[in-house]
């Protein structure tokens, strides 16, 4: 069974491109346009990774994180954010994201990111 990758951004763009990345190496890939639907569709057995852009409609990808926390989720999240600031990168890992990857990103980077992410102890 392939591993799951889970994106949540609302540019339609970046959700395809990362589609077409993560589906050509194996890859069982879900989207979301917010953090509404993917907190409506969220279950406790989800496995995999979630790649979580900050600058969503309604709530926000680190009240998506928070949330994600309260259930006691299992599943790393990686921020994703057009922001190059030092204070964003901090607050992103502070908030209890496992990862942080700044846009416009490298493939190659966000695939070693979610690589380790997914084998790590």
């Amino acid at each position: 069974m392939a591993e799951a990758i889970y994106i949540v951004d609302d540019d339609e763009a970046v959700r395809d491109s990362l589609r077409a990345l993560f589906e050509a190496h194996g890859f069982d890939v879900h989207d979301f346009a917010s953090g509404t639907a993917f907190l409506s569709s969220y279950a406790p057995a989800m496995r995999g990774c979630l790649l979580l852009d900050v600058n969503l409609p309604g709530i926000d990808g680190f009240e998506v994180l928070k949330r994600l926390i309260a259930l006691d989720s299992r599943l790393p999240v990686i921020i994703m954010t057009a922001r190059t600031d030092s204070r964003t990168s901090g607050n992103v890992l502070a908030a209890g994201a496992a990862g942080f990857v700044q846009k416009p990103f490298v493939a190659g980077d966000v695939m070693a990111l979610v690589n380790g992410m997914l084998h790590r102890p």
